[in-house]
């Protein structure tokens, strides 16, 4: 049985250029890739070469140097190999899941209480919640967009959209809510009939529900990684969106005892989003 572990791991060959940089680093590996040895092939052609146009008697004497070459080098050496690639989302895509949470969680969590009859939403409460929302998701657009190799080409997704992709519904998801809670805003400042904030709500607890939880999806199609395995993804996604949601509208009583648990809240939701993009990232390719 092939062992692919007993050869030995040189850092160069012919399909290494992984090593050098991946994903997000990959511009780095041209610029490195000169850093392979290339000496001893150079020599090994070059006697090959003198070996086929000397005399006869000269032959024997460069197939012996070439041979003891060839012995002295490991006679298994690693040519392909996928080696770790190490940390390639970062802070950039943990601060846009925790934005998110915060920015679909708090409308949904108020929505969720409203219709339940548990707070009453007057015009400031409107204003705080369609306020949160409205920044946070922003700067969920604003980390999404900087994360991208070419930010310039986000635009592509839209208009030139792959529906298999959950980066895709997902855009159009983050579309979607944004323009709920744009046209709360436009019934709140216009002073239209605030029925119309129920009929929107209908569509923006959904859609604030998938803004929170699609990021789950989209890790289950990175195969290479334990997000695809993890079939609780999506409910911890929903989970931690409620939570972010509930540790805002605490903040928004205005009570000392509430903002700090409500930060409490927020920062524990952050550390769960940054151990969900990490831990699998560290995990060994095998």
């Amino acid at each position: 049985m092939l062992d692919p572990t007993a050869s030995e791991v040189t850092g160069s060959g012919m399909w290494t250029e992984q090593a050098f940089g991946v994903g997000h680093f990959a511009k780095y590996a041209e610029a490195r890739s000169a850093e392979a040895d290339t000496h001893s092939m150079i020599v090994q052609l070059a006697l090959e070469k003198k070996a086929k146009e000397a005399p006869h008697h000269n032959q024997a004497i460069i197939r012996d140097v070439a041979a003891k070459l060839n012995n002295e080098s490991p006679r298994a050496k690693r040519v392909y190999d996928q080696p770790s690639k190490g940390i390639l989302w970062g802070f950039e895509v943990s601060a846009y899941i925790w934005t998110k949470a915060i920015a679909s969680g708090t409308y949904m969590m108020a929505m969720i209480f409203w219709f339940a009859g548990v707070i009453e939403m007057t015009d400031q409460l409107w204003w705080a919640v369609i306020g949160i929302g409205g920044m946070f998701l922003t700067l969920t657009g604003i980390l999404l967009v900087k994360d991208l190799d070419r930010p310039e080409r986000f635009l592509y997704v839209l208009l030139r959209p792959n529906w298999n992709s959950w980066l895709v519904k997902g855009a159009y998801i983050l579309l979607g809510y944004a323009t709920v809670l744009t046209a709360s805003a436009v019934v709140l400042f216009m002073g239209l009939d605030r029925n119309l904030l129920i009929y929107l709500a209908y569509a923006g607890v959904p859609l604030a529900a998938l803004t929170g939880v699609y990021t789950a999806w989209l890790f289950q199609q990175a195969k290479g990684r334990s997000w695809s395995e993890d079939q609780l993804l999506p409910l911890r996604f929903l989970y931690e969106t409620l939570g972010a949601g509930l540790g805002a509208l605490i903040i928004l009583q205005g009570q000392l005892l509430g903002i700090i648990l409500g930060i409490a809240c927020l920062y524990l939701v952050w550390l769960g989003g940054k151990k969900t993009v990490m831990k699998p990232q560290m995990e060994p390719l095998l």
